[in-house]
């Protein structure tokens, strides 16, 4: 992708950031006069105080890392049903703690009532817990993937009082805004949104559901800052070590969003996240988070949507870039492979280097063709 003269020099100027500000996650000066700490925001209509940095603990936590962030104080833990041990680590960790100091939100993968509220039976069971604060069903990104009876069933565990409160979690909150506001059923909706997915193609519906009372909570939001498994990208970013706090900084500018679920694996990750929650957004984050981007542009989704019905075999491109996505910048083979495999078998047969010309032509500059290919590769 072509820059012209004035980004170019911004580029540049942002490549010649001093070394010290581009150092890895240990030992990291903060130029925050004050010591870090914790910043309470209210989740929506919910009224649950939550820490603006909170802990999606994904399928595998990293025990002392949890343990490690309940003793700073970060209060909102994100998990899920379908997440295999996940729930039942997370139980070992929490043990013997305050429960009511402690905001845990799972998920149902499920989409008919009983099995909803079953899942919620068995998610309590493993979590060791009487109720959970928030109940989501998991990954819903069209208003037809939460037919009425999974409402009802919603409903049913709040009423039980299982599940404070309910919602679900998309990737695209444009296709679901007017849906959950026109129900009124959801109190919380968790939803993508960072620095690379966020601004223009986020901004808007979040803004409405904020408005309308829905708690919202960003996820994904350094998963572009902290590529892992570097060497498989065309453009690897220049640094892992700033670039997820200045993400989180600058998803922590939106009043709209009430909590964020960054997946934390190392002691010194959590602490250089949790500053995020003191420290303000500055144009050094801005230069740096421009660069990054910049870097990753060819490899890295932002889940626009523009793709959405264009591929002449009818890949679901945003969808499989973000499985993708899961191993490139997560470093999550599991993750990303069970969710690829979840695709029908005729979405899975399909190998894009049997097409002479791809259909798709991002308007972010992703090489969709060449993506597309390697998660075929490597996923199927």
């Amino acid at each position: 992708m072509s820059l012209n003269s004035s980004r170019r020099q911004f580029l540049q100027a942002g490549l010649a950031l001093p070394a010290a500000g581009l150092a890895s996650s240990t030992g990291l000066e903060s130029s925050f006069q004050e010591p870090p700490k914790v910043v309470y925001r209210t989740l929506g209509k919910t009224g649950l105080k939550v820490s603006g940095v909170g802990y999606g603990i994904g399928f595998v936590p990293i025990t002392e890392v949890v343990a490690r962030a309940l003793d700073m104080g970060i209060n909102y833990y994100d998990t899920s049903r379908d997440y295999n041990e996940s729930e039942k680590i997370f139980s070992g960790v929490i043990k013997g703690r305050q429960r009511d100091k402690i905001v845990i939100a799972t998920k149902s993968p499920s989409r008919k009532k009983d099995a909803i509220i079953k899942d919620l039976d068995k998610s309590l069971q493993e979590l060791g817990v009487d109720y959970v604060d928030i109940w989501h069903l998991h990954a819903r990104d069209t208003p037809a993937a939460i037919p009425d009876e999974a409402i009802e069933g919603l409903e049913l565990c709040k009423q039980s009082g299982k599940a404070r409160f309910i919602g679900f979690s998309c990737h695209d909150p444009n296709r679901m805004v007017d849906f959950v506001l026109k129900t009124g059923k959801f109190d919380v909706v968790q939803t993508t949104y960072s620095f690379p997915i966020g601004g223009i193609y986020r901004d808007q519906a979040i803004k409405r559901l904020h408005e309308g009372g829905v708690g919202v909570i960003a996820m994904k939001v350094v998963v572009a800052l902290t590529g892992l498994n570097l060497k498989a990208l065309d453009n690897p970013p220049a640094t892992k070590g700033e670039g997820p706090l200045a993400g989180i900084k600058w998803v922590l500018q939106n009043p709209a969003i009430g909590t964020t679920v960054p997946h934390m694996k190392t002691i010194p990750e959590l602490e250089m996240n949790f500053r995020a929650m003191s420290e303000t957004y500055t144009p050094r984050d801005e230069k740096l988070l421009y660069v990054l981007n910049e870097q990753i542009r060819p490899d890295y989704c932002r889940m626009c949507y523009e793709c959405s019905g264009q591929c002449a075999k009818g890949l679901p491109v945003t969808d499989v870039l973000r499985f993708l996505a899961y191993y490139d910048f997560c470093g999550n083979y599991h993750q990303a492979v069970v969710n690829f495999r979840d695709l029908g078998r005729e979405i899975r047969d399909v190998r894009c280097s049997d097409c002479a010309e791809c259909t798709i032509h991002c308007p972010n500059g992703v090489h969709v063709r060449d993506r597309l290919m390697r998660a075929q590769e490597l996923l199927a």
